[in-house]
C-alpha cells in the first residue's frame, strides 16, 4: 500500500506539472492568435477610418460609428474606438467617450505604421496607426475580452486533461497493485523461510521465479542455506570425535583458528584396548567381530565425550582419547581417569547381559604430559591429533594393563591423589625409553573415590 500510494503521489504530481505547463502554453498560443485577431481588427478599422477621418471638420461621423459599430460586434470585442490627429475619441462603441482623450498606444512624429498592444486586467487592446501618405492621422483600437476568449478554451482542456490525468492515476494504481503483489509475494516467501531458517530448518530452500534483483536475492539465500547446512553437518561430524560443550566453545573461541594451527598443550592421553582381541576373533564371525566392536567402541566414545573428553582415533581395537584439548581443562588428568573407571564398569556389566555384552575384558593406559594438538597432514590430509612423547608412554602403559585394569604413570597420579585412590605397582621400563616409569594402578570400586566431574 505505501508503494502504491507513492507511485499515485508520484503520478499525481506529473500529471499536475505536466497538465500546468501544457496550459500555460496553451494559453499563450491562444493569446497570440486574439492578438492576431485584433490586430487584424483594429488594421481593418484604421483602414476603412483614413477617409471619414481626412475630412477634417467636416467628419463623417455616421460613417466612423457604423465602423465601430461593424467591429463590436465581432466575437469577444468589448470596446472598439477611433481617435482623431489630436488623440480625441471619434467614434466609440461607447457613446460617452465621443469628444474626450483618449490613451494612444501609437507613437507619434515621424512614419508610424507599427500595431501596438497592451493589456489591461484581463484584456487586450490592439491598436492600429491610421497613415495617409506616411502622416499619421489617426488611431484605431480593439479591445478584446480575454477570458471570454481563451477562458473557455482552457476550461475545455482542464477538463480534457484531468480526465487523462485521471486514467494515468487509475492506470498507475493498478500497475502498482499488481507490480507490487509480483513483488511482494517472493518477499514474504523469503520472509517466511528466514522464519524457518531462524528456527533451525536449514534444508528451506526457494526456487527463483525470475532473474532481477529478487531473483538474485532469492538465490543468495539457497546459497546461504547450503552453506549453513555444510557448516552444520562438518559441525555434527566433528561432534563425533569431542563433547558438545567442547564443540561449542571451539566454535565460540576467538583462537580457534590459532588452536586448531597446531599448540602444545598440556593433556591427559587415554588408550583403551580390548584384550586378546585376536585370538577372540579367530573364533568368530565378521559380522559378530564387527557388532563386537561397535558396542566396545559405543561405550568408550559415551564415557569419554560425556567426562569432556576428545577422541582422537580408533585404531583397530584400541581406542585413543586425550582430555585438556583443544578446550583447556585444569582437572584434565580426573576427568580422563574417571571416565576410564567409567568405561570399564559399564563394559562389566555389559559383558554379565546375555546376547548384548562384550565377550572380552579391557586393559587401559593413562599418562599426563605436553604434546602438539592441532592438524596434521599435508594440505590434501590431515588429521586433527595429538603428537609427543606423551602420547607413547600413554600406549606402552596400556600394553602393560591386564584386563580389567588402570595403569596411569607418576604424572597422572600427582594430579588425581586425594580423589582416586591408587595402587603403586613399582617401577617399569617401557619400551624405546631409557628411564623407568613409577607405574600406579586405579582401584575400582574404592569407597574414598570422590565424584568425577562430568562434561567441560
Amino acid at each position: 500500500m505505501k508503494f502504491s500510494a507513492r507511485v499515485v503521489a508520484l503520478l499525481l504530481g506529473a500529471c499536475v506539472g505536466l497538465a500546468w505547463i501544457a496550459t500555460q502554453h496553451e494559453r499563450a498560443a491562444l493569446e497570440a492568435e486574439v492578438e492576431k485577431r485584433g490586430a487584424a481588427l483594429a488594421e481593418n478599422l484604421a483602414r476603412n477610418a483614413r477617409e471619414p477621418l481626412l475630412a477634417g471638420e467636416e467628419l463623417d461621423q455616421l460613417t466612423l460609428d457604423r465602423l465601430v459599430q461593424a467591429v463590436g460586434r465581432g466575437e469577444g470585442v468589448v470596446g472598439a474606438r477611433v481617435l482623431d490627429r489630436e488623440g480625441r475619441v471619434a467614434a466609440s462603441l461607447d457613446g460617452t467617450e465621443r469628444g474626450s482623450a483618449g490613451d494612444r498606444l501609437v507613437k507619434t512624429g515621424g512614419a508610424a505604421t507599427e500595431l501596438h498592444s497592451a493589456r489591461v486586467g484581463g484584456r487586450l487592446v490592439v491598436a492600429s496607426p491610421v497613415v495617409f501618405s506616411d502622416v499619421l492621422v489617426g488611431e484605431a483600437q480593439v479591445e478584446l475580452d480575454l477570458h471570454a476568449l481563451v477562458g473557455p478554451v482552457l476550461r475545455s482542456s482542464r477538463r480534457q486533461l484531468a480526465l487523462v490525468a485521471l486514467g494515468v492515476i487509475v492506470f498507475g494504481m493498478v500497475a502498482g497493485v499488481v507490480f507490487v503483489a509480483f513483488l511482494v509475494g517472493p518477499l514474504r516467501r523469503l520472509r517466511a523461510a528466514v522464519e524457518r531458517l531462524t528456527a533451525g530448518d536449514l534444508t528451506v530452500r526457494i526456487p527463483p521465479t525470475s532473474r532481477d534483483e529478487v531473483g538474485e536475492l532469492a538465490r543468495a539465500f539457497n546459497e546461504m542455506g547450503e552453506s549453513l547446512q555444510q557448516k552444520e553437518r562438518i559441525q555434527h561430524a566433528f561432534g563425533r570425535y569431542v563433547s558438545e560443550h567442547v564443540l561449542n566453545q571451539l566454535l565460540q573461541s576467538t583462537e580457534g583458528g590459532d588452536e586448531l594451527g597446531g599448540a602444545e598443550r598440556e593433556v591427559t592421553i587415554v588408550f583403551i584396548d580390548i584384550r586378546g582381541f585376536t585370538r577372540l576373533s579367530e573364533g568368530m564371525k565378521a559380522r559378530d567381530v564387527v557388532s563386537m566392536l561397535n558396542r566396545f567402541f559405543q561405550i568408550a566414545s559415551d564415557r569419554i565425550l560425556a567426562r569432556g573428553g576428545t577422541i582422537d582415533k580408533y585404531i583397530g581395537d584400541s581406542v585413543m582419547a586425550y582430555f585438556g584439548a583443544p578446550v583447556p581443562q585444569p582437572d584434565h588428568a580426573l576427568r580422563a581417569v574417571a571416565s576410564a573407571m567409567d568405561i570399564l564398569r559399564e563394559s562389566s556389566e555389559s559383558e554379565r547381559s546375555p546376547g548384548i555384552g562384550l565377550p572380552a575384558q579391557i586393559g587401559i593406559g593413562i599418562h599426563s604430559g605436553v604434546v602438539v594438538v592441532g592438524n596434521i597432514g599435508s594440505d590434501r590430509r590431515m588429521d586433527f591429533t595429538a603428537i609427543g612423547d606423551a602420547v607413547n608412554v600413554a600406549h606402552r602403559l596400556e600394553k602393560l594393563a591386564a584386563p580389567g585394569e588402570i595403569l596411569v604413570s607418576e604424572a597422572v597420579q600427582r594430579r588425581v591423589r586425594g580423589a582416586v585412590r591408587l595402587r603403586f605397582e613399582g617401577e617399569r621400563q617401557l619400551s624405546g625409553r631409557q628411564e623407568p616409569v613409577h607405574v600406579y594402578a586405579v582401584e575400582l570400586g574404592a569407597p574414598d573415590v570422590a565424584p568425577a566431574p562430568g562434561p567441560a
